[in-house]
């Protein structure tokens, strides 16, 4: 019921042709109403996005591009349906419009992951869809762009990197600053060197949740195995695995985990009682809140005390004056940034001194720390 809106606008747009409305500035164009749309779209202000097409499609019914801009709003929605037939009428009304072609493989990869489809049930054909796009215009960079998201839904990095590096040679629009992150990315992951499926989703992401981040511990680092190897002996007879915790009635039980996917990862976490991943003070675990660098600092502190033995690492530079000209030194996570930063774990900006500790941790950021955390380990423990 929510695409109702939408649905009626379109067909009584489409079915009665569209009310001309007087344009009221020489900028005020169909074309500058699509751009300001697909911005917006970016953006993910998808109201905005839709009033710019709505405005597009008013001052000029034929513009294919109106269409293209409702499609991605539907997309975005998750009505694959309603998508596809706006594409069908931006083509029909003009078969070379490249971005027609560009939406159309998004759409096939947004409707193929959402449905949970095979990759090779998908991928060829929003291939075939940017393929034309760049018969029509191979200098065009969105068409390369979304080429390369396409592949990293498809976990095929080596060719995300290639479409992305054509983009970056073309050298020219917005979205070169986008692929040259994007390659960033892929070469963390590849340096991390994902050993899991679930791994490289997770590195996929651009921010990591606390649940993701919990599954990543027990999937990529082995956390579980490594506490039952390195936990100082002392500290065994309090110790109970996870399935022993599973068997006996838990007060601190998560309250919001219920239906949520990582669930049984989170209470494997929860047993292991990993400093920075507790259970908040309304026993919440808030799986979907996003990781920041200080959170992530203090989840290294966490496991190196956990499987050093070493409580001391908690307080070591309490009292010493910052070391980052972002962090006070009486901040919450000073501690475990430096000591995060010490045993490079993390890193400083090295131009500005900045630790950026509210900014959030992408999957690869997260990946890569976890195989710094291993080799830690190997070397140290």
């Amino acid at each position: 019921m929510r695409n109702m809106p939408l649905i009626l606008l379109s067909l009584v747009l489409v079915a009665c042709g569209p009310a001309k409305v007087v344009q009221q500035s020489p900028l005020d164009t169909a074309s500058n109403h699509y751009q300001r749309g697909l911005l917006n779209f970016d953006r993910g202000d998808i109201m905005s996005a839709q009033r710019e097409f709505e405005r597009t499609r008013l001052l000029e019914g034929d513009f294919p591009g109106s269409y293209v801009g409702f499609a991605l709003v539907a997309m975005q929605r998750g009505d694959f349906f309603r998508a596809r037939k706006e594409i069908e009428m931006a083509l029909h009304k003009e078969n070379e419009f490249v971005d027609a072609h560009i939406a159309k493989g998004r759409i096939a990869t947004a409707e193929g992951i959402a449905r949970g489809e095979a990759t090779n049930k998908w991928l060829p054909e929003a291939l075939r869809a940017y393929r034309k796009a760049q018969d029509v215009n191979p200098e065009y960079p969105p068409s390369y762009f979304f080429a390369g998201q396409s592949y990293l839904q498809a976990q095929n990095l080596p060719l995300a990197r290639a479409s992305y590096t054509r983009l970056i040679e073309l050298n020219h629009g917005p979205f070169v600053a986008r692929a040259m992150h994007k390659v960033e990315q892929i070469q963390m992951i590849e340096r991390a060197a994902p050993g899991t499926e679930v791994g490289i989703k997770i590195a996929l992401e651009e921010e990591i949740s606390r649940g993701e981040l919990a599954v990543l511990l027990l999937e990529e680092l082995k956390l579980a195995e490594l506490v039952l190897k390195r936990r100082p002996i002392n500290d065994g007879a309090n110790f109970q695995t996870p399935g022993d915790q599973a068997n006996l009635s838990n007060p601190s039980e998560a309250v919001d985990i219920g239906h949520y996917w990582a669930k049984p990862w989170i209470e494997e976490i929860l047993a292991l009682g990993v400093p920075g991943l507790e259970l908040f003070p309304d026993h919440s675990f808030q799986p979907k809140q996003a990781v920041t660098r200080a959170n992530y600092a203090l989840v290294n502190q966490g496991i190196l005390v956990l499987l050093s033995g070493d409580r001391s690492l908690s307080i070591r530079y309490v009292g010493e004056s910052s070391r980052f000209s972002d962090v006070r030194s009486d901040f919450y996570a000073y501690n475990a940034i430096a000591l995060s930063t010490e045993r490079g774990l993390m890193a400083a900006d090295k131009r500005t001194g900045h630790f950026y500790p509210e900014r959030t941790v992408s999957g690869a950021e997260a990946l890569l720390m976890v195989r710094e955390l291993q080799n830690s380990f190997r070397m140290e423990y």
